[in-house]
């Protein structure tokens, strides 16, 4: 590992059995073109979390999250590669949380040096909906899976919506769960930096003990990463709406 490095995260691809099942939407070709963009300005690149979503099966259970996730690999086989091999790092998430037995995926990852380290995770750990009723959060994922099954795409965007704009006005502020647990977390692993996803909702904040940021998403077709430089104690936001 460099001890200095130029590091590239992005998260929440959502990555389906089928092009109708997620909310991926990018042809495999210019997504491939965007990571080459990356890779050339980068030292390493972190997935963190939500890459392949894996509990849209009619039935639930890790044996049905391995199905779920051959057939999405299966489905984008260059990506599928390309992230499987260096200079990517894979950090799961809630909706792919199969892929930490199945591929080995981290919970949580920490690059870079005394001089500046970064932890990487995903950050439904702190979501306080999903560390407190993991059963209804799962239902409304099984939910929103089955509505596009039956054709309905546009009410299972619907529903998600809502659910990322409400948790982002409950949740996120200065004592919400998230920096919260950041504040936490840069203590506990004497870092300077703590990258999270989950939220969808790009955010960058400047705390007294360090510097949070959260991805955004490369769902829906959109290309929001956080490029990082740990020579330079930098870390910056990209995160261009369509």
């Amino acid at each position: 590992m460099l001890a200095h490095m130029r590091i590239a995260a992005l998260s929440d691809l959502h990555i389906g059995a089928r092009a109708w099942m997620d909310e991926f939407r990018h042809p495999e070709p210019s997504f491939l073109a965007f990571l080459d963009r990356l890779e050339a300005e980068h030292d390493a690149i972190v997935l963190v979390g939500d890459i392949f979503q894996t509990d849209h099966d009619l039935l639930l259970g890790p044996r049905a999250a391995v199905r779920q996730l051959i057939k999405a690999r299966r489905r984008l086989p260059q990506l599928a590669e390309r992230f499987a091999r260096a200079p990517y790092h894979y950090v799961h998430g809630n909706h792919d949380l199969i892929a930490g037995a199945h591929l080995g995926a981290a919970e949580r990852l920490c690059l870079g040096d005394d001089d500046f380290r970064v932890l990487f995770i995903h950050g439904h750990q702190f979501d306080p909906i999903f560390c407190r009723a993991q059963a209804l959060a799962r239902g409304a994922t099984w939910f929103t899976g089955r509505l596009r099954a039956a054709g309905l795409r546009p009410v299972a965007q619907w529903f998600e919506g809502n659910d990322i704009r409400i948790k982002h006005q409950r949740f996120h502020h200065p004592e919400g769960p998230y920096l919260r647990a950041a504040r936490r977390l840069l203590h506990e692993h004497a870092a300077h930096a703590v990258v999270m996803g989950h939220t969808h909702v790009p955010v960058h904040v400047e705390l007294p003990e360090g510097i949070f940021i959260n991805t955004g998403t490369c769902s829906i077709g959109q290309q929001m990463y956080t490029s990082i430089d740990t020579r330079a104690r930098t870390a910056h936001l990209h995160a261009p709406r369509v």
